[in-house]
């Protein structure tokens, strides 16, 4: 693990905020409850693979590196544990998660979900200028799939394509829920080495996709965004052998 380098929190009666943070180009912590923001490091950590599936997590070190108490850290834990990302040994700390089949199976099924119903409400809410960021986005997204897909530039404007429709509908459950099980699915999309037929597949629906939000067509976006979601499971499930599918993410 990188060992992120930070300044310690002042000694005094209330407990402050981290001033730094680890690897470098991350931001730092300015704001906010202390244990969310702690839970913010540890998630970039875990989707940077720093921590890597299976590891545990090093409480005494991140403490230390963080300039903060147990409380803080283990509150963080517990938020992360419920996000899925780590898993609570009893009177043993925990260790980041290792994805399974089915939880990603169900990722992607209940991602797809809320994007469909999303979609609908979407096509009546966007402003004309948020459809023109997303279809920004759209052409960013071609550009990387030309040049370096794969990448997590790549897997952040995808997700900001599909976290923009999701917003679109107004929904601020939805918006929420959906950034949750995004996250974890984020995870798993940086570690698979998927085939080209794979990319080409998503890249073409990506475009119908953008075309929909164009025209602000409910039901197409709707269709297409379950199909997509669909068809991301189904790329996974061939490339990963099911009996292996842990086994891969430890041994990168």
């Amino acid at each position: 693990m990188k060992s992120p380098k930070t300044a310690p929190i002042a000694n005094n009666a209330t407990e402050e905020r981290p001033r730094a943070i680890g690897a470098k180009g991350r931001k730092q912590i300015v704001r906010g409850n202390l244990h969310d923001e702690v839970a913010a490091v540890l998630r970039d950590m875990i989707m940077q693979d720093e921590l890597p599936p299976g590891t545990r997590i090093p409480e005494n070190d991140l403490c230390a590196q963080l300039g903060i108490s147990r409380t803080p850290l283990r509150e963080a834990i517990r938020v992360l544990a419920s996000e899925g990302l780590v898993k609570p040994l009893p009177r043993r700390g925990a260790v980041v998660a290792v994805p399974d089949p089915d939880e990603i199976q169900g990722l992607f099924y209940a991602i797809g979900a809320i994007e469909s119903f999303s979609a609908r409400l979407a096509c009546v809410n966007l402003t004309v200028t948020e459809i023109d960021a997303i279809l920004k986005l759209h052409n960013r997204l071609v550009q990387l799939h030309s040049h370096d897909k794969g990448n997590k530039e790549y897997f952040r404007v995808n997700l900001a394509i599909h976290q923009a429709i999701v917003r679109g509908a107004g929904n601020k459950f939805l918006a929420e829920l959906h950034e949750s099980l995004s996250v974890r699915i984020l995870r798993a999309r940086f570690f698979v080495n998927m085939p080209q037929s794979a990319w080409d597949r998503a890249i073409k629906e990506h475009g119908q996709i953008a075309m929909a939000v164009k025209k602000r067509d409910a039901p197409r976006l709707a269709e297409l965004l379950v199909q997509h979601m669909a068809g991301s499971w189904r790329d996974y499930d061939l490339t990963l052998n099911r009996s292996g599918f842990a086994q891969s993410f430890m041994n990168r």
